[in-house]
């Protein structure tokens, strides 16, 4: 019989969805692995909060076999473990049409599916957005073979072990250094990230206060995991830090998919260096990067930059299924790229700044 992707959403609004994702998706999946071995769950938001549980398998087994474990297992949980959260909407709202429109997403926003229900519909695989099913299937791969250090990561926050974001920082650190070695050149893209998000806040210098302060009061923490990971890749520690070796052998494998693919044009198609958008952006040092043609050619058109992106956001989906939001991920990116340069005493914007200052066009 024909194996496709089906899907189960799972709305739950309660912001802190541990508890069903580690007690009611784990279980499920360990169950049906010998039905469905592909299957993974995402965080979304679109006709209210819920879990995005896609498996893969053929049509009589997702009717007879796994919807029914599904009702059971999920259902259970949810009729043991109810969401009791009550949700602003009319804010949930504007956030969701703002989500809507840069995440490309379809599909009507209300009415909400009500709380503590399942509700099948068809997969979505995003191909609309990622352009051709290559890139689907290696996106969908990825999501399957991070699932279980995705329950593993969890079951370590729930345990009080660490952070999800301290977490989130070694994991980009680890795909930084895999797939775009020396981190002192892979980590601008932190800063890259950061500052476009800046720059397109309401109030961008009360969002990069908030920032800064925050990065202040936990500078110590956050550089001293900064040196614990970089030991950890460099195998130069007797107390390695959980999951980094792991995640960067995930990255590595990736890294080697995408390769040929990259090269024929696929997964991140080469851009065309364009002034006149680069003068558009609304920060500085975007309209620096993209507006300099040296730098277009010699970085952002560079096959292993390019596979460097589809790697790091690859990462930064992982994240957002630790439960970090957008906002929270992007002042991830800015405190990763302050901790980078305090260890190794370089400022991302300078660097950008030689390089076109020595390139003029």
């Amino acid at each position: 019989m024909t194996v496709r992707w089906h899907a189960a959403h799972i709305y739950y609004y309660e912001p802190d969805k541990t508890g069903l994702l580690l007690d009611g998706v784990r279980p499920l999946l360990d169950r049906l692995r010998p039905t469905a071995r592909d299957a993974y769950v995402l965080r979304h938001w679109r006709r209210g909060p819920h879990l995005r549980l896609n498996i893969r398998t053929d049509p009589h087994s997702w009717t007879n076999t796994v919807q029914p474990a599904i009702d059971e297992v999920v259902g259970g949980y949810l009729a043991a473990h109810p969401s009791t959260a009550r949700v602003d909407r009319d804010r949930a709202m504007a956030q969701h049409r703002f989500l809507a429109e840069h995440e490309q997403e379809r599909g009507p926003l209300t009415p909400w599916h009500p709380d503590n229900s399942v509700q099948y519909v068809p997969f979505d695989d995003r191909r609309h957005v990622l352009g051709d099913a290559e890139s689907a299937d290696l996106l969908t791969g990825f999501y399957t073979d991070g699932t279980p250090l995705l329950f593993a990561m969890l079951d370590h926050v729930r345990s009080g072990h660490d952070t999800a974001e301290r977490i989130g920082l070694g994991l980009m650190l680890a795909a930084s250094v895999t797939a775009l070695p020396p981190i002192t050149r892979s980590f601008v893209s932190y800063r890259s990230h950061a500052e476009g998000f800046l720059a397109q806040c309401a109030d961008p210098a009360a969002t990069r206060a908030r920032f800064d302060a925050y990065y202040k009061s936990h500078s110590a923490d956050l550089t001293d995991r900064v040196r614990a990971v970089m030991a950890t890749l460099q195998n130069d520690t007797a107390t390695p830090v959980p999951f980094i070796a792991e995640w960067a052998a995930l990255i590595a494998a990736y890294r080697d998919r995408a390769t040929p693919l990259i090269a024929e044009g696929k997964l991140i198609p080469p851009s065309v260096h364009d002034a006149g958008q680069a003068a558009q952006w609304p920060s500085e040092f975007h309209r620096m990067m993209f507006g300099n043609r040296a730098y277009h050619r010699a970085v952002l058109d560079d096959p292993a930059f390019r596979r460097y992106r589809l790697l790091i956001n690859y990462t930064y989906l992982h994240i957002n299924r630790l439960g970090l939001t957008p906002p929270e991920r992007f002042r991830l990116c800015h405190l990763a790229a302050n901790a980078v340069e305090d260890v190794h005493d370089l400022n991302a914007i300078d660097l950008v700044r030689t390089f076109v200052d020595a390139h003029p066009d």
